[in-house]
């Protein structure tokens, strides 16, 4: 007989994340968002 593992319910709730508190000054992710962020021209689309 198959073992199936029991389903678990909450795995599926989203947990609240401050970007802000999630990359560091400095980091190539603060430089993407950054740029993103300011130096895109959106004007085209």
């Amino acid at each position: 007989m198959p073992r199936y593992k029991v389903a678990n319910y909450a795995q599926g709730q989203f947990v609240s994340i401050q970007f802000e508190h999630q990359i560091l000054p400095g980091s190539f992710e603060h430089a993407l968002s950054y740029v993103i962020d300011h130096k895109n021209q959106y004007d085209r689309f």
